[in-house]
């Protein structure tokens, strides 16, 4: 019996036509075989095979995943102009103040940042490549996604955000 069966099958029989609670029952048997369906059944498909990348675009890749990581190795450091290299000029100015806040915490507890990557770099647009890492820390952890531009032949950052 299919759930649109079923869902029939509960309609013609109501509150008022069946017989006690089997109506209501039968309702919500149906919409859970639906929801069910639409989800897909609850197993989620693997993501599409990627192609290999070129040997250009690989090494573009590995060096921004080595640019990420100093990245935090600097941020353990509290090192707030030694990031201002790493960043696109125009992003710096606008993210200097924000980064500053944030880290002063992280500053006073001693508390040092352990990256591992989640989504290995990949171009998402021509000349822009994003990598997603996770970054725990002793009280919790957070999702980081990282947006390089090349400029002058620097892959700088130039978008940063929580996952």
């Amino acid at each position: 019996m299919t759930a649109s069966d079923l869902l029939l099958r509960a309609a013609r029989i109501g509150p008022f036509r069946g017989r006690g609670a089997a109506g209501p029952a039968l309702v919500v048997a149906a919409l859970a075989v639906v929801a069910l369906g639409a989800c897909g059944g609850g197993e989620e498909e693997p993501p599409p095979p990627a192609e290999p990348l070129s040997e250009e675009d690989a090494a573009i890749a590995a060096h921004i995943s080595e640019k990420t990581m100093l990245l935090w190795d600097i941020y353990n450091e509290y090192d707030l102009e030694g990031l201002r290299a790493l960043y696109e000029e125009s992003y710096w100015e606008e993210e200097k103040a924000e980064l500053e806040s944030n880290m002063a915490p992280f500053r006073s507890r001693g508390i040092q940042f352990t990256a591992e990557e989640t989504s290995p770099p990949m171009e998402i647009e021509p000349g822009k490549w994003q990598v997603k890492q996770k970054a725990r820390f002793s009280g919790g952890s957070v999702n980081m996604k990282f947006i390089y531009e090349e400029f002058d032949g620097e892959w700088l950052l130039t978008y940063a955000e929580t996952d």
